[in-house]
């Protein structure tokens, strides 16, 4: 099969990309979530549908102006043009992310409204709070 057509990607070697994703597929980008966990993130936002898939670990976010918090087998669905960060992590995330088709004319990556917000920010890494949720709302 010529790369182009075949249908696997290991996320945990390289993201996928336009340039390596099958010629078929229009998902923008997938990824491993690496970053999160290094005490730094960028509050920004995309062109296109943003999911992050938690396979594992607990940490508090913000979109759009509300915190919410994020553990174990949560799908987090980001609509395109929202701001997003992550503001505290109490247990390391473990999971992936993907963007859907970025829409024609539209940007791929993260996009910032501010210089401040493309810098990025410390992400203070913090003891499971009191009022962490046992399940999903």
């Amino acid at each position: 099969m010529k790369q182009a057509d075949y249908p696997i990607v290991n996320t945990l070697e390289k993201s996928m990309t336009k340039a390596n994703r099958p010629a078929w597929c229009d998902v923008t980008s997938a990824a491993v979530l690496k970053g999160v966990n290094t005490g730094h993130f960028d509050r920004h936002y995309h062109d296109c549908n943003e999911y992050w898939l938690i396979a594992k670990g607990k940490a508090k976010i913000w979109i759009d102006g509300t915190e919410y918090y994020i553990r174990d087998g949560d799908c987090v669905c980001l609509r395109k043009g929202l701001e997003h960060d992550i503001l505290e992590l109490y247990e390391p995330l473990v999971g992936w992310h993907f963007e859907d088709a970025t829409p024609d004319g539209g940007r791929t990556g993260h996009l910032h409204k501010t210089e401040a917000d493309a810098r990025g920010h410390a992400v203070p890494k913090l003891p499971l709070p009191p009022d962490f949720p046992t399940a999903s709302k």
